[in-house]
């Protein structure tokens, strides 16, 4: 029996080969293909999809808006609040004597109402009043009135300007009008300045005399009370006066003197004298004092009182304050131009004002001793009773 060939026929080997030559080109072509397919496509279609999905605004654009108005809203709100609430309470406190309300002590020394206030309570019209800075408030009337026997009052105030010495001047008038009065008016070398303290323009009896002030608490004095220095004023009299007990220290007698005991209370009491004296040789020294302002506006109100005092009879004294003797000798040594300008200011005024001069400066003129100062610009009380010994002997019978 013969055996079957399973050899394949001529016709059936092609049909395989070919099959199988077009399966490997099938598979060679796929191979070079898929990378192609991959780097190219794919990518491509990949970085189309992240374009669409990326924000094309800004970050902070893409946060809610209702969300950040509320916040600034609340921020502002806040502050303004607060503002409030610190304005509120340094009117209530008033440190600084300004809308004067009173209900507790300021943090300055608030004199200028003080004197007012015996003004207005003086039973008996003074004949003499004085008039000035600090510097006069050791001239003590009862002291004046032991020798010229007439009565007195002391409305000298601290930092007083000639705009004090004005308002001063004019309500003691209007409080006894029929009466004479006459003026010790001391003055430093520059002779007058045309500054008015806050306390004297807000204090109704004394904002009247001062023009261009308004009677209501103004905008600047808003200003004034909403800044840090007014609150942490505030804070100083709230916790000695409202957590503790304070009283001021300064004590005032009904003529205006200040009492003995509470002049050590003075703020122009110097712990040591020869120090005072040493520091300010030592700052004429450094920084010689030039040639003065001489602009006729800072001599207003020194000039409108000198001529309110001549309308009604009245030759004031002007007297230039004493200066420690080591002070002195500094200045002369540099020429003391002030006080040669200031004299020929009053030189001139002497043609259209009628007054007298009494020159206190140098202390050698009037027996004053150069250890009874509390400091290089301030006598004690010793001292100025020797002046005011001289100033009677020498004002030319204007105190009489």
């Amino acid at each position: 029996m013969r055996e079957v060939d399973s050899t394949p026929t001529d016709t059936e080997s092609l049909a395989r080969l070919t099959s199988a030559r077009m399966a490997a080109t099938r598979n060679r072509v796929g191979s070079l293909r898929a990378p192609w397919i991959f780097r190219g496509a794919r990518p491509r279609a990949s970085s189309e999809a992240e374009k669409l999905e990326r924000p094309l605004e800004p970050g902070v654009a893409s946060v809610q808006t209702t969300g950040y108005a509320t916040f600034v809203v609340a921020t502002v709100g806040a502050c303004l609040a607060l503002l409030a609430a610190a304005l509120a309470l340094n009117v209530l406190v008033d440190p600084f004597a300004i809308d004067g309300i009173g209900l507790l002590p300021t943090a300055v020394e608030a004199d200028r109402s003080i004197k007012l206030n015996l003004i207005q309570h003086l039973e008996r019209s003074p004949e003499i009043v004085i008039l000035g800075s600090s510097r006069a408030r050791q001239a003590e009337p009862s002291f004046l009135t032991r020798i010229t026997g007439e009565t007195a009052f002391n409305a000298a105030v601290t930092g007083g300007t000639a705009a004090d010495a004005w308002v001063m001047a004019r309500y003691v008038r209007d409080r006894f009008p029929r009466e004479p009065h006459h003026y010790i008016w001391f003055v430093d070398a520059g002779i007058a300045t045309k500054g008015i303290n806050p306390q004297l323009a807000e204090d109704p009896r004394g904002k009247r005399y001062l023009a261009g002030k308004g009677v209501d608490f103004t905008l600047a004095d808003v200003g004034t009370y909403i800044g840090p220095q007014a609150s942490l004023a505030s804070w100083r009299v709230f916790e000695k006066c409202v957590l503790h007990t304070c009283k001021a220290r300064l004590r005032y007698l009904p003529d205006g003197a200040i009492a003995r005991p509470t002049l050590k209370y003075l703020p122009e009491h110097a712990a040591s004298l020869q120090n005072s004296v040493s520091h300010l040789v030592d700052a004429v020294r450094r920084h010689p004092p030039r040639e003065p302002n001489t602009n006729p506006a800072r001599y207003r109100f020194f000039e409108r009182a000198i001529a309110f005092m001549n309308a009604h009879g009245i030759r004031p004294v002007i007297v230039l304050n004493p200066i420690h003797p080591k002070v002195l000798a500094e200045l002369r040594r540099h020429g003391f131009a002030q006080r040669r300008a200031s004299l020929a200011y009053l030189h001139a005024l002497h043609r259209r004002y009628d007054f007298v001069v009494v020159d206190g400066e140098d202390i050698s003129r009037w027996g004053g001793s150069p250890q009874q100062f509390t400091n290089a610009t301030h006598v004690n009380r010793v001292n100025m009773r020797r002046l005011l010994r001289y100033i009677v002997a020498h004002s030319d019978g204007a105190l009489r």
